[in-house]
């Protein structure tokens, strides 16, 4: 499981470093995805599958939203080694999509990884504008019985 966030920046290639804390548990090979919130993650290749089987291969062909999220995850998913310095290589298109200037944070999200660029993590994270109480309030209609 990834824990913990960590300020880092992209080189002039677009090589981004991925904290050592990270490093071991995804392996040399990895799954480089455009995610929600115009962020990147970063899924070990078992944990990749398991988030495609629970949200994207189980549904409806007939349903429209179900084809373009597939096709979107298709299409901005690759798998990237880590190198001996502990960089992967950020696709141009990847870095555009998120949005990353130089300044990145990167930070553990339980199953995978994120890499944001710093200003868009700053506004989407903003301490004074986040309500633990009211997330959790919200996340009750996954509940069973509630």
């Amino acid at each position: 499981m990834f824990f913990g966030t960590f300020q880092n920046s992209i080189d002039d290639k677009g090589r981004c470093m991925i904290p050592s804390k990270f490093r071991n548990e995804l392996g040399e090979t990895c799954m480089l995805v455009m995610g929600a919130d115009k962020c990147l993650y970063i899924y070990t290749v078992e944990a990749y599958k398991r988030f495609l089987d629970e949200h994207l291969l189980n549904r409806p062909f007939e349903d429209k939203s179900a084809r373009k999220l597939k096709r979107f995850y298709a299409a901005n998913s690759r798998d990237c080694d880590i190198d001996k310095q502990g960089r992967i290589n950020l696709p141009q298109k990847f870095i555009n999509f998120a949005g990353i200037v130089k300044e990145t944070v990167t930070l553990g999200n339980i199953e995978h990884v994120e890499i944001w660029s710093k200003e868009r993590y700053e506004s989407e994270m903003d301490s004074e504008s986040i309500d633990p109480d009211a997330l959790f309030a919200d996340m009750l209609k996954y509940v069973d019985g509630a």
